[in-house]
């Protein structure tokens, strides 16, 4: 049995359907408004991370837990830090007085909690690192930081393929950047292999697609070969990058909607560096999917469905 949040999620779906795949049962906590049926999931547990009762169901009789509930946008910090800090302490300590102590726990991180002071969002991911390994000292866990996570129906970068779609590959933040992606596929199954290697030592791994590393010329050429057509950049000034943000960062203080790119998202895209650390190595895992061929499936499921 394996006990799984974030569920309904993009690598959260993913997680599951690899998981039953695998030969797990997959128990789930889903939210009220979230409650349907999702691919991979045995069971559904209504209810959210600051609901005990709920995530004590989730876990009853479960051999392994993977946290991967968590805000990638939000209206403040403070709303980061419930759900992304706070969320991963009580999912935690459910899971510390759990009886199974042998059993691990994975954190579906990210690899901005390197950088905690760039944005709201990465600090609230490396409080929620903090919070797990003073919590599981002792037990097995372990920490997953993946880098940009792409694929099919993925709303995040929707607006990327669309532009490729036209033509376009929009060039954001430095022009000599260096980043790291993962196709989703790949990712969820970092998480479960995550699993395996879990330790009282609550490692961390990070990963990527195997290619350490992509410029914005990859980038393009990668949609070129798919597109089946040259591309042009259209450069979005960093002005213009940090005073979109800083409207965004506004608009969410207001209360008005909850934007994707607020002024920490700009700050995170021009930091321009954002490889993982080949120390971090992910044992026994190794990705399949090379950014042309996610790109193919992404870009064709794109046109298929908008």
């Amino acid at each position: 049995m394996l006990a799984l949040t974030g569920a309904t999620g993009f690598l959260g779906g993913q997680i599951a359907a690899e998981a039953e795949a695998s030969g797990w049962r997959v128990r789930a906590l889903v939210r009220g408004s979230d409650r349907k049926k999702v691919p991979g999931v045995a069971e559904l547990v209504e209810g959210d991370l600051a609901n005990q009762e709920a995530l004590y169901r989730l876990i009853d009789g479960a051999d392994a837990f993977i946290h991967n509930a968590g805000l990638v946008r939000a209206r403040n910090r403070s709303a980061f830090m419930v759900v992304n800090r706070d969320g991963t302490a009580a999912a935690a300590e459910v899971w510390r007085t759990s009886g199974k102590p042998n059993a691990p726990f994975v954190l579906i991180s990210s690899l901005a909690a390197n950088r905690p002071t760039i944005s709201h969002y990465a600090e609230s991911k490396a409080e929620a690192e903090k919070e797990a390994a003073s919590i599981l000292g002792g037990r097995p866990f372990a920490i997953l930081r993946p880098p940009a996570i792409y694929g099919p129906a993925d709303k995040a970068t929707l607006p990327l393929f669309r532009a490729i779609g036209r033509g376009i590959v929009p060039r954001i933040g430095p022009r000599d950047a260096c980043f790291s992606m993962v196709y989703v596929n790949d990712a969820a199954s970092a998480a479960l292999a995550a699993l395996d290697i879990a330790s009282n030592l609550g490692p961390i791994f990070e990963i990527d697609d195997g290619a350490g590393g992509h410029t914005w010329d990859n980038l393009r050429a990668a949609a070129e070969a798919v597109a089946g057509r040259q591309l042009r950049y259209v450069a979005v000034p960093s002005t213009l990058l940090i005073l979109m943000g800083g409207v965004g960062s506004l608009v969410g203080r207001l209360g008005l909607s909850t934007p994707f790119l607020t002024y920490g998202k700009a700050r995170e895209i021009l930091v321009g560096d954002w490889r993982v650390n080949p120390a971090r190595v992910l044992p026994n895992w190794k990705p399949h999917t090379s950014l042309q061929s996610g790109f193919s499936k992404t870009l064709a499921w794109y046109r298929a469905h908008y």
